[in-house]
């Protein structure tokens, strides 16, 4: 393990870099392919039932239309009919009293009671500008959430519609609109996960991977919380940005994992000042690909995703030192998507399969002092469905499916509720 303080050295080795991100953004299509897959299938056999259903209660003789206006029926609300709850969801996130989740092919976020599961509101009026969302933070009686172009860019610097890249930032207790934040300067392209950290907002930008050393582009865009004006950019490959796949932000920190080279790197940055903290850079595959990352007190918990390498990576917050790696045939890590650490345990979503085995739809529970294998959970009928992220809250977790959020005890592992 070998941690750096200052400008990190940019890789020579080109190749590998490459072949890693297009992997990567392979990896990303696959499972937005494989969730789209679903939801067409399901909608498919919905349409079959209902026909079927329409076929066998139909009369034999044809009523008339009446004349006047149409009455609808009572307790139909049209926000519902017309509106899908989830619609390609591919980020959540929990406030004290609701789960908000983004809906990239409805351009849409939905809002749900966390109690009751019970829809609040389905946000996807026109000014939001809501264009392929695709990542969501709440911080008090605010939320913002990102808009992309769905594609992980792999060209070059001039993406054609980097205009539909931008942040929107709503009311967290009304849904209404607070701004839309995509000025120039701003630099938003394709933006993906957000998070915040005290008066600062940190958007990850996909498609800074796509820029070469000599012409860096922008990996990271720093907003300020109360106006959504910007307060600085960080460019790939300074501070050991390159390739940046994911980000978590704590009170003092941000952490950023990048896929650069043929192993992988963490950056954390003083999230008052944006000044470095220091790289961490991995030896003898300790961090690989790393993407989902979680921090939970002085423990940094880390998801390597590399087919046939799947494995957690554990680092000191205080001093970025390898505590341990994890990596049994008993954790059953397969796709390892999300991963979230809370109290005295991590939990890792496995749900797209990369081990020949397709997708185990479960969540792997770890002891957070340890390292060892708690339990792995399992919900039938399709509680766990292509699980992705997982977000820890209060004595809960929120899970997201390819068209469901699932809900589940801490304690114990067992089913609380799945919201369709």
């Amino acid at each position: 393990m070998t941690i750096t303080t200052s400008l990190a050295d940019v890789s020579s080795d080109v190749p590998d870099a490459v072949e890693l991100l297009i992997e990567e953004a392979r990896r990303k299509g696959r499972r937005r392919r494989l969730r789209r897959g679903l939801i067409v299938l399901l909608a498919l056999v919905v349409v079959l039932a209902l026909v079927i259903f329409a076929v066998g209660r139909a009369p034999t003789t044809a009523l008339k239309p009446s004349k006047g206006n149409v009455t609808l029926p009572t307790g139909v609300k049209l926000s519902s009919a017309l509106v899908p709850r989830f619609d390609d969801p591919t980020a959540l996130a929990v406030s004290a009293s609701d789960v908000w989740v983004v809906n990239m092919a409805g351009n849409s976020t939905t809002e749900f009671n966390a109690k009751t599961g019970s829809q609040v509101r389905v946000i996807n009026a026109r000014a939001d500008a809501f264009h392929h969302p695709d990542g969501i933070a709440i911080q008090g009686s605010h939320v913002w959430v990102t808009n992309s172009n769905e594609q992980l860019g792999m060209g070059g610097g001039n993406y054609n519609t980097a205009r539909y890249s931008s942040v929107t930032e709503l009311n967290a207790n009304s849904g209404s609109l607070v701004r839309v934040i995509n000025a120039p300067a701003d630099q938003l392209l394709e933006p993906g996960p957000i998070a915040v950290s005290g008066s600062h907002v940190w958007v990850l930008n996909q498609n800074a991977s796509s820029f070469s050393p000599s012409t860096p582009g922008i990996s990271v865009i720093e907003l300020n919380v109360s106006t959504g004006s910007l307060v600085h950019v960080f460019k790939t490959n300074v501070d050991g940005l390159d390739g940046v796949l994911n980000m978590t932000a704590t009170t003092n920190d941000v952490w950023l994992t990048n896929s650069n080279g043929s192993e992988g790197s963490v950056t954390e940055l003083n999230s008052r000042t944006g000044s470095l903290v220091r790289v961490i850079e991995a030896k003898g595959n300790d961090l690989i690909a790393p993407d989902p990352i979680s921090v939970n007190g002085s423990h940094v918990w880390i998801g390597n995703i590399r087919e046939g390498s799947n494995k957690i990576t554990e680092l000191d917050a205080r001093t970025g030192s390898l505590i341990r790696v994890i990596k049994s045939r008993a954790d059953e890590f397969n796709g390892l998507l999300g991963v979230v650490a809370q109290n005295s345990h991590v939990w890792v979503t496995n749900g797209e399969g990369y081990e020949g085995t397709g997708n185990t739809n479960t969540v792997t529970e770890l002891d957070a002092r340890t390292g060892s294998l708690q339990r792995i959970i399992k919900v039938k009928d399709h509680g766990l469905y292509g699980p992705t992220e997982i977000v820890a809250k209060g004595s809960k977790l929120w899970v997201l499916n390819v068209d469901s959020v699932t809900e589940l005890s801490q304690s114990n592992g067992s089913l609380v509720q799945v919201v369709k």
